[in-house]
């Protein structure tokens, strides 16, 4: 919506490279089958409205906050109810959320929903989801947070690398 999320997903996939090819995919673009040679599929966005954003909080995000989407209808949640993974695959969810007002960023649910979403796909989750911070709803990040996203990174590359290629939880 606002490039937090991007900034987000490129320093985990910088982490990530060390280990493994990476690609970075925004959803509109993504494939709707991933090939089996796919080893970790890492995937993440803003919460908005306490969950994963829908076609009517990013019409909202246009029009409240003057967010640049081409298409509204079309986003990680409908990408995530379509896709089919070829083979068995590692996965592991984030998401861009405020740290602030504390009750109402407990109830903030994109990435539970994200990882129950890979789930369903017969997913193995390499880690818990992780949250990186924003300081308004429209950014920037929060400081450090590209550092932590890149060393998270790492940290599943080495998890997956560890892995049996047919390891499953």
């Amino acid at each position: 919506m606002f490039g937090d999320g991007e900034k987000i997903a490129r320093a985990i996939a910088e982490g990530l490279s060390g280990r493994m090819s990476v690609d970075v995919v925004a959803a509109k673009d993504a494939p709707q089958q991933l090939g089996s040679d796919v080893q970790l599929i890492v995937v993440g966005g803003p919460n908005h409205a306490m969950g994963m954003p829908r076609p009517a909080t990013r019409e909202g995000a246009v029009k409240d906050y003057g967010a640049q989407i081409d298409d509204t209808t079309t986003g990680l949640h409908e990408w995530l109810d379509k896709v089919t993974f070829a083979g068995a695959v590692s996965a592991a969810a984030f998401d861009t959320r405020m740290d602030h007002p504390k009750l109402i960023t407990k109830m903030d649910h994109a990435s539970k929903t994200e990882e129950k979403l890979l789930k369903s796909h017969g997913a193995t989750l390499a880690a818990p989801a992780e949250h990186f911070h924003v300081v308004d709803a429209k950014g920037p990040l929060a400081d450090g947070e590209e550092e932590r996203a890149r060393g998270w990174g790492r940290a599943l590359g080495e998890i997956v690398a560890a892995r049996p290629a047919n390891a499953s939880d």
